[in-house]
């Protein structure tokens, strides 16, 4: 029998008699948004030699790895709501509560 783990709450779901959710984020690094695809001005040949240049660098490897995430994560029900209300987490770092001193 597989045992499942929600991955937020560290729970373990039984699939038997609850739902399992999965979550699939992926993110990708997005090149300069200022520019236009269209743009006439860029030598597009001279843009792709640098970067097959980069590609031998050691830190193009640690940028990419950085810059580009994909996961696959399971949730519980209840962790499955609260990841709904709030999927970025924009509300947490006003949960903290810190003292005003």
């Amino acid at each position: 029998m597989i045992h499942y783990t929600c991955d937020r709450c560290k729970r373990e779901i039984d699939a038997s008699c609850e739902t399992r959710y999965t979550v699939q984020i992926e993110v990708q690094a997005n090149g300069d948004s200022n520019r236009s695809d269209f743009d006439e001005d860029i030598d597009h040949l001279t843009e792709l030699h640098q970067i097959l240049e980069g590609i031998a660098d050691d830190d193009f490897d640690f940028q990419l790895s950085e810059a580009n995430h994909r996961g696959s994560y399971d949730l519980c029900p209840d962790c499955h709501r609260q990841f709904l209300k709030n999927p970025l987490g924009r509300d947490a770092v006003l949960a903290l509560g810190f003292s005003n001193n």
